[in-house]
């Protein structure tokens, strides 16, 4: 038999196939890797926002007076009653807060506030020294007053 040497069409068409059904199999794989990646990624950046949230609320403080002034008797008992009352009245109250640029000074530069998978900014609510959450708009999880939900997975 008289058998010309080199590639078919039948080699080439099996040669495609085999290469159709291993990229069918890898690409999955690979982006279900880099979402994996991505959410990752995003975790910890919002572990990195909790901590600057936290470091906030440490540093920062306020005084307010908490009661209203008492009329004194006297002059003299007026003056010692207001230094009394100006230091025993002012309080340190402590806030967390939503402002991304107040909480800047606490991470790196050119930290980006962003879920790494689309670019969405994270919702970020503060209530002043009683709550706070940072949320993933993609779903990644949330963390409220410190606690992660994606620990409870």
């Amino acid at each position: 038999m008289n058998r010309k040497s080199g590639i078919s069409l039948l080699d080439v068409i099996i040669l495609i196939l085999i290469v159709g059904v291993l990229a069918a199999l890898l690409i999955p794989k690979a982006r279900e890797g880099k979402l994996l990646e991505a959410e990752a990624e995003c975790r910890e950046r919002m572990t990195s926002i909790n901590n600057a949230m936290l470091s906030f609320f440490d540093t920062f403080g306020d005084t307010t007076l908490l009661h209203a002034p008492v009329e004194p008797d006297s002059a003299e008992a007026e003056a010692k009653t207001k230094a009394e009352k100006a230091d025993s009245a002012k309080v340190k109250v402590k806030l967390f807060t939503d402002n991304v640029d107040l909480l800047k000074p606490y991470l790196p530069d050119g930290f980006a506030f962003k879920c790494p998978l689309d670019g969405e900014e994270y919702i970020i609510h503060a209530r002043d020294s009683l709550f706070y959450s940072i949320s993933c708009p993609n779903g990644h999880g949330q963390v409220i007053y410190g606690r992660f939900t994606w620990e409870d997975e």
